[in-house]
């Protein structure tokens, strides 16, 4: 019988482009994961966090300019001693830009890179039911790969929505702290010397949102319920941490058994702190005696920061290439 006979008619308006379909799986998808007020306060701790740095960044530009109120505050109440040691650290921040801004910009910025990672984990948490999960436990994939979407354009969707949010958590406190911070600085040349630690820090914010969301998308492929989904990725995160210190008890290379330990590494890595570290040695008077005049766990911890990054990154590799296969496969079958 002809479809004709069933009073069809050809639809005659404009189709909507691939990427508006693939921009309207993302959108809800995003909508949908907002919903949460657990989500949104994740967001909040973010950029809270930011401000805060930048306000940090703020008083230590003010330190910089001798007519500050924060430097007369500073003399009047310290007295004679606490003026002629500021007035010595401005000098050595304004004689080495190149070296004290990047090397500021840079621990800081790494620091809020490893509490991104974590923040950006508790995030996963809670919307990774609502990426691939719901959709096979409804059964609602089916629909999707009824329609004129491919699995290409189905998994874009999904994987702009974790990328975005992720992003929203990581990538873009990040940047505002550097940009606000360089507003804000007593000298317009900070926006270049701190602009090397800029780049390390867009790198480690996309390389960590890049494999989150790789991974929440694998995590949510194999699970079909939603609570399935959530435990499975705090396995992979707590468990497989708590696997990892035990081996590297053991294995040089025993943290690496967890995909978040590698990224929290290669955080460290992008950044290299023991880098900065060896340039004020070798650049900045009296650096060797600050070192020792530190407490004693501090020192440590300035001496024992983590250079190269070459292990973690393999096994980051061999992680994502796992959960790409999964993801296929799973798709695949629906």
């Amino acid at each position: 019988m002809s479809i004709r006979a069933h009073d069809y008619e050809h639809w005659r308006g404009t189709s909507t482009s691939i990427w508006r379909r693939r921009w309207t799986i993302m959108s809800y998808g995003m909508r949908l994961c907002l919903r949460s007020k657990l989500l949104r306060g994740i967001f909040a701790i973010a950029w809270v966090s930011a401000l805060s740095v930048v306000a940090f960044h703020f008083l230590i530009g003010q330190l910089l300019s001798t007519d500050s109120a924060l430097a007369s505050f500073v003399a009047n109440t310290f007295g004679r001693k606490a003026k002629a040691i500021l007035d010595g650290v401005t000098a050595w921040i304004l004689l080495y830009p190149e070296i004290t801004v990047d090397g500021l910009f840079r621990i800081t910025l790494s620091l809020l890179s490893l509490l991104y990672v974590t923040l950006c984990c508790l995030a996963v948490a809670l919307f990774v039911p609502k990426l691939i999960s719901q959709d096979l436990s409804s059964r609602a994939i089916l629909i999707y790969n009824s329609k004129a979407l491919t699995r290409t354009d189905y998994l874009a969707g999904k994987f702009g929505i974790v990328f975005v949010l992720l992003g929203g958590i990581m990538i873009a406190p990040l940047a505002f702290v550097w940009f606000a911070s360089n507003i804000l600085s007593p000298d317009w040349s900070f926006f270049w010397h701190g602009f090397s630690a800029l780049l390390r820090a867009m790198a480690a914010g996309v390389v960590t949102v890049l494999c989150l969301s790789v991974l929440a998308l694998a995590v949510s492929s194999l699970a079909r319920k939603s609570g399935a989904a959530t435990a499975l990725w705090i396995v992979l995160w707590l468990v497989t941490g708590f696997v990892a210190e035990a081996a590297s008890r053991v294995l040089p290379w025993g943290r690496c058994l967890s995909p978040i330990n590698c990224l929290r590494e290669v955080t460290r890595g992008l950044f290299d702190l023991r880098g900065v570290m060896e340039s004020a040695r070798a650049s900045l008077p009296f650096f060797e005696s600050l070192l020792k005049s530190l407490p004693s766990k501090a020192a440590v911890a300035v001496e024992s920061v983590p250079g190269g990054a070459w292990m973690p990154v393999l096994f980051l590799a061999g992680f994502l290439g796992i959960s790409i296969l999964a993801i296929n496969k799973r798709i695949s079958n629906e």
